[in-house]
Protein backbone atom coordinates (compact mmCIF):
# COMPACT_ATOMS: atom_id res chain seq x y z
CA UNK A 1 0.00 0.00 0.00
CA UNK A 2 1.38 3.55 -1.23
CA UNK A 3 2.23 5.09 2.57
CA UNK A 4 0.73 8.26 1.59
CA UNK A 5 0.27 9.32 5.27
CA UNK A 6 4.60 9.28 5.65
CA UNK A 7 5.06 10.68 2.63
CA UNK A 8 2.93 13.56 3.68
CA UNK A 9 4.63 13.96 7.08
CA UNK A 10 8.20 13.43 6.30
CA UNK A 11 8.21 14.42 2.47
CA UNK A 12 9.57 18.55 4.32
CA UNK A 13 11.45 16.79 6.84
CA UNK A 14 13.00 15.17 3.83
CA UNK A 15 13.07 18.02 1.87
CA UNK A 16 14.72 20.73 4.43
CA UNK A 17 17.38 18.11 5.41
CA UNK A 18 18.43 18.25 1.30
CA UNK A 19 18.28 21.67 1.29
CA UNK A 20 21.29 22.05 4.14
CA UNK A 21 23.08 20.43 1.64
CA UNK A 22 22.93 22.74 -1.29
CA UNK A 23 25.67 25.53 -1.26
CA UNK A 24 24.68 28.19 0.63
CA UNK A 25 25.55 30.96 -2.32
CA UNK A 26 22.79 29.29 -4.84
CA UNK A 27 20.14 31.20 -3.21
CA UNK A 28 18.01 30.63 -6.15
CA UNK A 29 18.35 27.28 -5.86
CA UNK A 30 17.31 26.88 -2.76
CA UNK A 31 14.74 28.95 -2.50
CA UNK A 32 12.71 26.84 -5.21
CA UNK A 33 13.84 23.54 -4.07
CA UNK A 34 11.74 24.69 -1.04
CA UNK A 35 8.85 25.72 -3.04
CA UNK A 36 9.00 22.62 -4.94
CA UNK A 37 9.02 20.35 -2.32
CA UNK A 38 5.84 22.57 -0.26
CA UNK A 39 4.06 22.10 -3.81
CA UNK A 40 4.75 18.28 -4.09
CA UNK A 41 3.27 18.38 -0.66
CA UNK A 42 0.28 20.21 -1.41
CA UNK A 43 -0.54 17.89 -4.40
CA UNK A 44 0.04 14.46 -1.85
CA UNK A 45 -2.35 16.20 0.60
CA UNK A 46 -4.98 16.90 -2.41
CA UNK A 47 -4.77 13.07 -3.24
CA UNK A 48 -5.12 12.15 0.23
CA UNK A 49 -8.30 14.39 0.04
CA UNK A 50 -9.60 12.69 -3.62
CA UNK A 51 -8.60 9.20 -2.16
CA UNK A 52 -10.81 10.03 1.53
CA UNK A 53 -13.87 11.54 -0.12
CA UNK A 54 -14.14 7.84 -2.68
CA UNK A 55 -13.13 6.27 0.60
CA UNK A 56 -16.25 8.33 2.07
CA UNK A 57 -18.78 7.80 -0.26
CA UNK A 58 -18.53 4.38 -0.34
CA UNK A 59 -21.23 2.20 1.55
CA UNK A 60 -18.60 -0.33 2.88
CA UNK A 61 -16.41 2.33 4.26
CA UNK A 62 -16.53 3.14 8.54
CA UNK A 63 -16.10 6.15 8.10
CA UNK A 64 -19.79 6.30 6.34
CA UNK A 65 -21.08 3.67 8.59
CA UNK A 66 -20.10 6.34 11.46
CA UNK A 67 -19.33 3.33 13.77
CA UNK A 68 -17.35 4.27 17.15
CA UNK A 69 -13.04 4.20 17.57
CA UNK A 70 -13.16 3.27 13.51
CA UNK A 71 -13.11 6.75 11.80
CA UNK A 72 -9.19 6.73 10.60
CA UNK A 73 -8.86 5.69 7.41
CA UNK A 74 -5.46 5.27 5.75
CA UNK A 75 -3.77 4.02 8.67
CA UNK A 76 -0.29 2.93 8.80
CA UNK A 77 1.31 0.70 12.19
CA UNK A 78 5.00 -0.54 12.77
CA UNK A 79 5.90 -1.74 15.83
CA UNK A 80 8.52 0.37 17.39
CA UNK A 81 8.69 0.14 21.49
CA UNK A 82 5.89 -2.06 22.17
CA UNK A 83 6.65 -3.07 25.68
CA UNK A 84 6.13 0.95 26.40
CA UNK A 85 3.00 1.15 24.57
CA UNK A 86 5.20 3.38 21.45
CA UNK A 87 4.05 2.30 18.38
CA UNK A 88 4.19 4.66 14.67
CA UNK A 89 0.67 5.04 14.10
CA UNK A 90 -0.85 7.39 11.55
CA UNK A 91 -4.41 7.57 10.59
CA UNK A 92 -6.63 10.12 8.87
CA UNK A 93 -10.04 11.08 9.21
CA UNK A 94 -12.32 14.08 8.43
CA UNK A 95 -11.55 16.46 10.82
CA UNK A 96 -7.34 16.09 10.26
CA UNK A 97 -7.79 15.63 6.51
CA UNK A 98 -8.90 18.96 6.26
CA UNK A 99 -5.94 20.52 8.84
CA UNK A 100 -3.43 18.83 7.11
CA UNK A 101 -4.74 19.96 3.73
CA UNK A 102 -5.00 23.44 5.12
CA UNK A 103 -0.85 22.75 6.80
CA UNK A 104 0.20 22.20 3.22
CA UNK A 105 -1.45 25.16 1.27
CA UNK A 106 -0.50 27.81 4.04
CA UNK A 107 3.39 26.05 4.16
CA UNK A 108 3.40 27.07 -0.07
CA UNK A 109 2.19 30.05 0.53
CA UNK A 110 4.40 31.21 3.00
CA UNK A 111 7.45 29.95 1.53
CA UNK A 112 6.13 31.69 -1.63
CA UNK A 113 5.85 34.67 0.07
CA UNK A 114 9.33 34.79 1.96
CA UNK A 115 11.39 34.63 -1.60
CA UNK A 116 12.41 37.99 -0.06
CA UNK A 117 14.09 36.61 2.51
CA UNK A 118 18.43 37.23 2.14
CA UNK A 119 19.91 36.16 5.20
CA UNK A 120 20.60 32.67 5.87
CA UNK A 121 18.04 31.47 3.27
CA UNK A 122 19.21 28.03 3.50
CA UNK A 123 18.32 27.50 7.30
CA UNK A 124 15.28 29.60 7.18
CA UNK A 125 13.89 27.04 4.15
CA UNK A 126 14.87 24.05 5.75
CA UNK A 127 12.96 25.28 9.24
CA UNK A 128 9.82 26.34 7.23
CA UNK A 129 9.79 22.47 6.32
CA UNK A 130 10.72 20.96 9.64
CA UNK A 131 8.29 23.28 10.93
CA UNK A 132 5.47 21.55 8.22
CA UNK A 133 6.57 18.09 9.25
CA UNK A 134 5.81 18.58 12.61
CA UNK A 135 2.54 20.57 12.39
CA UNK A 136 1.04 17.76 10.20
CA UNK A 137 2.63 15.13 12.67
CA UNK A 138 0.62 16.47 14.95
CA UNK A 139 -2.96 16.00 13.01
CA UNK A 140 -1.83 12.45 11.93
CA UNK A 141 -0.64 10.60 14.77
CA UNK A 142 -2.66 7.77 16.46
CA UNK A 143 -0.14 6.86 19.07
CA UNK A 144 0.32 9.36 21.80
CA UNK A 145 3.69 9.50 22.12
CA UNK A 146 4.59 9.79 18.36
CA UNK A 147 2.23 12.64 18.57
CA UNK A 148 4.30 14.18 21.67
CA UNK A 149 7.36 14.05 19.56
CA UNK A 150 5.84 15.69 16.75
CA UNK A 151 4.21 18.38 19.16
CA UNK A 152 7.53 19.09 20.64
CA UNK A 153 9.38 18.98 16.95
CA UNK A 154 6.92 21.76 16.02
CA UNK A 155 8.59 23.66 19.09
CA UNK A 156 12.41 23.33 17.29
CA UNK A 157 11.58 25.16 13.81
CA UNK A 158 9.50 27.82 15.66
CA UNK A 159 12.08 28.65 17.97
CA UNK A 160 14.99 29.10 15.39
CA UNK A 161 12.44 31.24 12.68
CA UNK A 162 11.58 34.16 15.31
CA UNK A 163 14.78 33.56 17.51
CA UNK A 164 16.53 34.13 14.14
CA UNK A 165 14.85 35.95 11.65
CA UNK A 166 12.85 38.65 14.17
CA UNK A 167 12.46 41.93 15.03
CA UNK A 168 14.71 43.72 17.79
CA UNK A 169 13.51 41.85 20.69
CA UNK A 170 13.61 38.30 18.63
CA UNK A 171 15.30 36.90 21.35
CA UNK A 172 12.39 38.03 24.44
CA UNK A 173 10.08 36.34 22.04
CA UNK A 174 11.35 33.41 21.23
CA UNK A 175 12.50 32.71 24.95
CA UNK A 176 9.05 33.79 25.93
CA UNK A 177 7.37 31.47 23.40
CA UNK A 178 9.32 28.44 24.19
CA UNK A 179 9.11 28.78 27.99
CA UNK A 180 5.14 28.96 28.12
CA UNK A 181 4.93 25.92 25.60
CA UNK A 182 7.48 23.71 27.22
CA UNK A 183 5.90 24.06 30.76
CA UNK A 184 2.31 22.96 29.03
CA UNK A 185 3.64 19.92 27.03
CA UNK A 186 5.63 18.76 30.31
CA UNK A 187 2.08 18.53 31.89
CA UNK A 188 0.86 16.89 28.99
CA UNK A 189 3.59 14.35 28.86
CA UNK A 190 2.99 13.22 32.58
CA UNK A 191 -1.05 12.88 31.70
CA UNK A 192 -0.15 10.38 28.60
CA UNK A 193 2.18 8.45 30.48
CA UNK A 194 -0.55 8.56 33.43
CA UNK A 195 -3.52 7.72 30.60
CA UNK A 196 -1.21 4.64 29.93
CA UNK A 197 -0.62 3.82 33.46
CA UNK A 198 -4.23 3.37 34.27
CA UNK A 199 -5.90 2.30 31.21
CA UNK A 200 -3.65 -0.82 32.37
CA UNK A 201 -5.60 -0.46 35.36
CA UNK A 202 -9.01 -0.81 34.51
CA UNK A 203 -8.59 -2.55 31.14
CA UNK A 204 -5.85 -5.21 32.34
CA UNK A 205 -2.99 -6.49 28.94
CA UNK A 206 -0.24 -4.75 28.25
CA UNK A 207 0.77 -1.16 28.16
CA UNK A 208 -0.57 1.07 25.26
CA UNK A 209 -0.79 4.81 23.99
CA UNK A 210 -2.88 3.72 20.85
CA UNK A 211 -5.09 6.21 20.68
CA UNK A 212 -8.03 3.19 19.14
CA UNK A 213 -7.64 1.57 21.99
CA UNK A 214 -7.40 3.99 24.79
CA UNK A 215 -10.78 5.49 23.81
CA UNK A 216 -12.33 2.14 24.87
CA UNK A 217 -10.91 3.13 28.33
CA UNK A 218 -13.39 3.47 31.33
CA UNK A 219 -11.30 5.85 33.98
CA UNK A 220 -13.54 7.30 36.87
CA UNK A 221 -14.49 10.75 36.22
CA UNK A 222 -11.90 12.03 39.17
CA UNK A 223 -8.93 10.34 36.98
CA UNK A 224 -10.65 12.17 34.00
CA UNK A 225 -10.94 15.18 35.65
CA UNK A 226 -6.81 14.96 36.51
CA UNK A 227 -5.52 13.70 32.97
CA UNK A 228 -7.77 16.00 30.90
CA UNK A 229 -6.27 19.44 32.85
CA UNK A 230 -2.71 17.94 32.15
CA UNK A 231 -3.76 17.49 28.53
CA UNK A 232 -5.78 20.81 28.27
CA UNK A 233 -2.28 22.91 30.05
CA UNK A 234 -0.41 22.06 26.43
CA UNK A 235 -3.05 22.82 24.35
CA UNK A 236 -4.78 25.78 26.08
CA UNK A 237 -1.18 27.62 25.49
CA UNK A 238 -1.33 26.98 21.86
CA UNK A 239 -3.99 28.06 21.32
CA UNK A 240 -3.78 30.18 23.23
CA UNK A 241 -6.51 30.93 25.98
CA UNK A 242 -6.48 33.76 28.16
CA UNK A 243 -4.77 34.16 30.63
CA UNK A 244 -2.14 31.31 28.87
CA UNK A 245 -1.77 34.25 25.83
CA UNK A 246 0.80 36.62 26.54
CA UNK A 247 2.91 34.79 24.46
CA UNK A 248 1.76 35.48 21.05
CA UNK A 249 1.29 38.88 20.26
CA UNK A 250 5.20 39.11 21.54
CA UNK A 251 5.57 36.49 19.40
CA UNK A 252 3.64 37.41 16.20
CA UNK A 253 5.01 41.08 16.45
CA UNK A 254 8.88 40.02 16.15
CA UNK A 255 8.47 36.73 13.24
CA UNK A 256 9.14 37.94 10.25
CA UNK A 257 5.61 38.12 8.15
CA UNK A 258 5.41 34.90 7.13
CA UNK A 259 6.75 32.86 10.16
CA UNK A 260 3.64 34.97 11.51
CA UNK A 261 1.61 33.84 9.07
CA UNK A 262 2.18 29.96 9.13
CA UNK A 263 2.42 30.38 13.23
CA UNK A 264 -1.39 31.35 13.11
CA UNK A 265 -2.59 29.92 10.24
CA UNK A 266 -1.77 26.48 10.98
CA UNK A 267 0.15 26.00 14.28
CA UNK A 268 -2.47 27.23 16.59
CA UNK A 269 -5.02 25.14 15.13
CA UNK A 270 -2.47 22.32 16.87
CA UNK A 271 -4.34 23.57 20.53
CA UNK A 272 -7.71 23.14 19.73
CA UNK A 273 -7.09 19.83 17.46
CA UNK A 274 -5.90 18.83 20.84
CA UNK A 275 -8.99 19.42 23.06
CA UNK A 276 -10.95 18.32 19.79
CA UNK A 277 -8.80 14.67 19.46
CA UNK A 278 -7.68 14.20 22.91
CA UNK A 279 -9.88 15.81 25.47
CA UNK A 280 -13.58 15.53 24.24
CA UNK A 281 -12.82 11.95 23.44
CA UNK A 282 -10.74 10.13 25.68
CA UNK A 283 -12.14 11.75 28.80
CA UNK A 284 -15.67 11.94 27.60
CA UNK A 285 -17.07 12.78 31.45
CA UNK A 286 -14.83 15.12 32.51
CA UNK A 287 -15.04 17.65 29.34
CA UNK A 288 -18.58 17.37 30.47
CA UNK A 289 -17.32 18.82 33.88
CA UNK A 290 -14.97 21.12 33.09
CA UNK A 291 -17.03 22.57 29.83
CA UNK A 292 -18.07 25.59 32.17
CA UNK A 293 -14.52 26.57 32.80
CA UNK A 294 -13.26 26.32 29.29
CA UNK A 295 -16.73 27.95 27.74
CA UNK A 296 -15.50 31.12 30.56
CA UNK A 297 -11.90 30.96 29.30
CA UNK A 298 -13.48 31.26 25.87
CA UNK A 299 -15.24 33.89 26.31
CA UNK A 300 -13.15 35.93 28.40
CA UNK A 301 -10.20 35.42 25.35
CA UNK A 302 -13.10 36.34 22.57
CA UNK A 303 -14.36 39.32 24.39
CA UNK A 304 -11.05 40.68 26.42
CA UNK A 305 -8.28 39.99 23.05
CA UNK A 306 -11.23 42.01 21.13
CA UNK A 307 -11.21 44.76 23.28
CA UNK A 308 -7.44 44.87 23.34
CA UNK A 309 -7.16 44.73 19.42
CA UNK A 310 -9.12 48.03 19.66
CA UNK A 311 -6.18 49.89 21.04
CA UNK A 312 -3.35 48.07 19.43
CA UNK A 313 -1.28 50.69 17.26
CA UNK A 314 0.89 48.05 15.67
CA UNK A 315 -0.87 46.28 12.92
CA UNK A 316 1.09 42.96 13.81
CA UNK A 317 -0.18 42.86 17.37
CA UNK A 318 -3.76 43.77 16.44
CA UNK A 319 -4.07 40.83 13.92
CA UNK A 320 -2.78 39.05 17.10
CA UNK A 321 -5.15 39.58 19.35
CA UNK A 322 -7.96 38.92 16.65
CA UNK A 323 -6.58 36.29 16.20
CA UNK A 324 -6.83 34.81 19.57
CA UNK A 325 -10.94 36.47 19.89
CA UNK A 326 -11.13 34.11 16.25
CA UNK A 327 -9.86 31.07 18.15
CA UNK A 328 -11.90 31.25 21.20
CA UNK A 329 -15.15 31.24 19.21
CA UNK A 330 -13.38 27.84 17.85
CA UNK A 331 -13.01 26.58 21.27
CA UNK A 332 -16.46 27.55 22.63
CA UNK A 333 -18.41 25.36 19.46
CA UNK A 334 -16.00 22.65 20.03
CA UNK A 335 -17.27 22.35 24.04
CA UNK A 336 -20.89 23.13 22.38
CA UNK A 337 -21.07 18.96 22.58
CA UNK A 338 -23.18 19.20 19.55
CA UNK A 339 -22.83 18.72 15.65
CA UNK A 340 -23.03 22.42 14.90
CA UNK A 341 -20.86 23.14 17.14
CA UNK A 342 -18.24 21.14 16.47
CA UNK A 343 -18.08 21.18 12.72
CA UNK A 344 -17.99 25.30 12.71
CA UNK A 345 -15.28 25.45 15.01
CA UNK A 346 -13.12 22.79 12.28
CA UNK A 347 -14.43 25.24 9.28
CA UNK A 348 -13.55 27.92 11.58
CA UNK A 349 -10.26 26.36 11.86
CA UNK A 350 -9.75 25.94 7.92
CA UNK A 351 -11.25 29.99 7.24
CA UNK A 352 -9.14 31.36 9.57
CA UNK A 353 -6.14 30.05 8.78
CA UNK A 354 -6.61 31.46 5.40
CA UNK A 355 -8.01 34.20 6.33
CA UNK A 356 -5.15 35.35 9.01
CA UNK A 357 -2.66 34.31 6.50
CA UNK A 358 -4.07 37.05 3.88
CA UNK A 359 -3.65 39.62 6.46
CA UNK A 360 -0.53 38.82 7.99
CA UNK A 361 1.41 38.58 4.40
CA UNK A 362 -0.21 42.20 3.49
CA UNK A 363 0.50 43.69 6.79
CA UNK A 364 4.09 42.06 5.61
CA UNK A 365 4.24 43.59 1.97
CA UNK A 366 2.92 47.08 3.48
CA UNK A 367 6.00 47.06 6.56
CA UNK A 368 8.75 45.94 3.24
CA UNK A 369 7.67 49.12 1.95
CA UNK A 370 6.84 51.63 4.26
CA UNK A 371 9.61 50.59 7.31
CA UNK A 372 6.71 50.70 10.13
CA UNK A 373 3.62 48.91 11.31
CA UNK A 374 2.37 52.23 13.37
CA UNK A 375 -0.75 52.59 12.35
CA UNK A 376 -1.08 56.35 12.81
CA UNK A 377 1.95 56.18 10.05
CA UNK A 378 -0.96 55.20 7.36
CA UNK A 379 -3.76 56.63 5.99
CA UNK A 380 -4.78 57.19 2.21
CA UNK A 381 -2.95 54.51 0.63
CA UNK A 382 -5.65 52.91 -1.45
CA UNK A 383 -5.14 55.87 -4.06
CA UNK A 384 -2.07 54.19 -4.38
CA UNK A 385 -1.94 51.12 -4.21
CA UNK A 386 -5.68 50.11 -5.32
CA UNK A 387 -5.03 46.30 -5.64
CA UNK A 388 -3.42 45.68 -2.38
CA UNK A 389 -6.57 47.74 -0.97
CA UNK A 390 -9.02 45.83 -2.56
CA UNK A 391 -7.39 42.55 -1.59
CA UNK A 392 -6.96 43.98 1.53
CA UNK A 393 -10.59 44.75 1.90
CA UNK A 394 -11.48 41.74 0.90
CA UNK A 395 -9.67 39.91 3.52
CA UNK A 396 -11.33 42.13 6.10
CA UNK A 397 -14.58 41.81 5.17
CA UNK A 398 -14.00 37.62 5.57
CA UNK A 399 -12.41 38.16 8.93
CA UNK A 400 -15.76 40.21 10.22
CA UNK A 401 -17.77 37.13 8.94
CA UNK A 402 -19.52 38.88 5.60
CA UNK A 403 -22.33 36.68 4.42
CA UNK A 404 -21.05 35.46 1.55
CA UNK A 405 -17.51 35.17 2.52
CA UNK A 406 -15.85 31.55 4.08
CA UNK A 407 -15.76 33.01 7.63
CA UNK A 408 -19.56 33.43 7.73
CA UNK A 409 -20.05 29.40 7.85
CA UNK A 410 -17.70 28.48 10.29
CA UNK A 411 -19.22 31.32 12.86
CA UNK A 412 -22.17 30.99 12.20
CA UNK A 413 -22.56 27.16 12.95
CA UNK A 414 -20.02 27.26 16.12
CA UNK A 415 -22.06 29.98 17.84
CA UNK A 416 -25.32 28.04 17.03
CA UNK A 417 -23.42 25.37 18.79
CA UNK A 418 -23.04 27.48 21.58
CA UNK A 419 -26.62 28.66 21.87
CA UNK A 420 -28.04 25.67 21.65
CA UNK A 421 -25.86 24.24 24.80
CA UNK A 422 -25.99 27.44 26.61
CA UNK A 423 -28.06 30.37 25.85
CA UNK A 424 -25.71 32.82 27.86
CA UNK A 425 -22.33 31.88 26.57
CA UNK A 426 -23.85 32.14 23.01
CA UNK A 427 -25.02 35.70 23.71
CA UNK A 428 -21.89 36.43 25.47
CA UNK A 429 -19.58 34.88 22.91
CA UNK A 430 -21.91 36.26 19.89
CA UNK A 431 -21.54 39.81 20.97
CA UNK A 432 -17.73 39.75 19.88
CA UNK A 433 -19.46 41.04 16.16
CA UNK A 434 -19.45 44.81 18.04
CA UNK A 435 -15.77 44.96 19.14
CA UNK A 436 -14.55 43.17 16.01
CA UNK A 437 -16.68 45.44 13.97
CA UNK A 438 -14.29 48.23 15.74
CA UNK A 439 -10.90 47.20 15.19
CA UNK A 440 -11.01 45.98 11.89
CA UNK A 441 -12.79 48.88 10.49
CA UNK A 442 -9.99 51.01 12.39
CA UNK A 443 -7.55 48.55 10.84
CA UNK A 444 -8.52 49.01 7.36
CA UNK A 445 -9.58 52.35 7.08
CA UNK A 446 -6.66 53.79 8.91
CA UNK A 447 -4.22 52.12 6.23
CA UNK A 448 -6.27 52.64 3.20
CA UNK A 449 -8.56 55.31 3.47
CA UNK A 450 -8.58 59.18 5.15
CA UNK A 451 -6.17 61.90 4.02
CA UNK A 452 -2.72 60.70 3.70
CA UNK A 453 0.14 61.04 6.02
CA UNK A 454 2.25 64.64 5.93
CA UNK A 455 5.38 63.66 7.87
CA UNK A 456 6.54 60.50 9.15
CA UNK A 457 7.94 57.70 7.28
CA UNK A 458 5.11 56.66 4.85
CA UNK A 459 4.87 60.63 3.85
CA UNK A 460 8.27 60.34 2.99
CA UNK A 461 8.45 57.01 0.73
CA UNK A 462 4.89 58.45 -1.41
CA UNK A 463 6.88 61.97 -2.23
CA UNK A 464 9.67 59.92 -3.58
CA UNK A 465 7.74 57.78 -5.54
CA UNK A 466 8.55 54.17 -3.42
CA UNK A 467 5.34 53.07 -2.69
CA UNK A 468 4.15 50.27 -5.02
CA UNK A 469 1.55 48.14 -5.69
CA UNK A 470 1.76 44.68 -5.58
CA UNK A 471 4.10 42.75 -8.06
CA UNK A 472 2.05 39.72 -9.80
CA UNK A 473 4.30 37.49 -8.06
CA UNK A 474 2.94 39.15 -4.64
CA UNK A 475 -0.51 38.23 -6.59
CA UNK A 476 -0.10 34.95 -6.98
CA UNK A 477 1.17 34.11 -3.53
CA UNK A 478 -2.56 35.54 -2.27
CA UNK A 479 -4.16 34.25 -5.17
CA UNK A 480 -4.98 30.57 -3.53
CA UNK A 481 -6.09 32.39 -0.23
CA UNK A 482 -8.57 34.86 -2.31
CA UNK A 483 -10.58 31.89 -4.09
CA UNK A 484 -10.91 30.07 -1.15
CA UNK A 485 -12.01 33.15 0.72
CA UNK A 486 -14.79 32.79 -1.86
CA UNK A 487 -14.93 29.17 -2.70
CA UNK A 488 -16.06 28.36 0.80
CA UNK A 489 -17.71 31.76 1.33
CA UNK A 490 -20.57 30.22 -1.43
CA UNK A 491 -20.27 26.20 -1.11
CA UNK A 492 -18.91 25.19 2.23
CA UNK A 493 -21.00 21.70 1.79
CA UNK A 494 -17.81 20.45 0.55
CA UNK A 495 -15.59 20.83 3.47
CA UNK A 496 -18.75 19.81 5.94
CA UNK A 497 -19.44 16.85 3.80
CA UNK A 498 -16.05 15.73 4.79
CA UNK A 499 -15.46 16.35 8.29
CA UNK A 500 -19.58 15.52 9.29
CA UNK A 501 -18.94 11.33 9.29
CA UNK A 502 -15.82 12.13 12.13
CA UNK A 503 -18.04 14.45 14.25
CA UNK A 504 -20.94 12.02 14.54
CA UNK A 505 -18.09 9.64 15.62
CA UNK A 506 -16.91 12.10 18.10
CA UNK A 507 -20.02 12.59 19.42
CA UNK A 508 -20.72 9.02 19.93
CA UNK A 509 -17.16 8.99 21.62
CA UNK A 510 -18.62 11.48 23.90
CA UNK A 511 -21.84 9.64 24.59
CA UNK A 512 -25.29 9.79 23.23
CA UNK A 513 -26.16 12.37 25.72
CA UNK A 514 -24.01 14.65 23.93
CA UNK A 515 -25.31 14.05 20.81
CA UNK A 516 -27.06 16.91 18.89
Amino acid sequence: MYPILSIITFLPLVGGIAILFIPKNQVTTIRWTAFAVACVNLFQALGLMLAYFQANVSSTSPVAAGAPNSAFLFNEQLSWIPSVGINYSLGVDGISLLLVTLTALLTLVCIGASFGVEQKVKNYMAFMLLLESGIIGVFLSTNLFLFYIFWEVMLIPAYFLVGSWGGERRIYAAFKFVLYTSLGSLLMLAGIIAVGYFHQQTAGGSYTLDLATLLNSKFSNTVQVWLMLAFAAAFVVKVPLVPFHSWLPDAYSEAPAPVTALLAGAMSKTGAYGLLRFCLQLFPSAAHTLAPLFNTLAVISILYCAVLALVQVDLKRLLGYSSISHLGIIVLGIFAFNTQGIEGSVLQMVNHGITIVALFLIVGLIEAQTGTRNIKDFGGMARRVPIMATILLIATLSSLGLPGLNSFAGEFLALLGAFRNNVVFGVLGTAVVIPAAWYMSRFFLGLMEGPGPTEGPVASIERKGRLHDLYFSDFLVLSPLLLLIFYIGIQPALLTYLMEPSVVNTLQNLGSAFIG
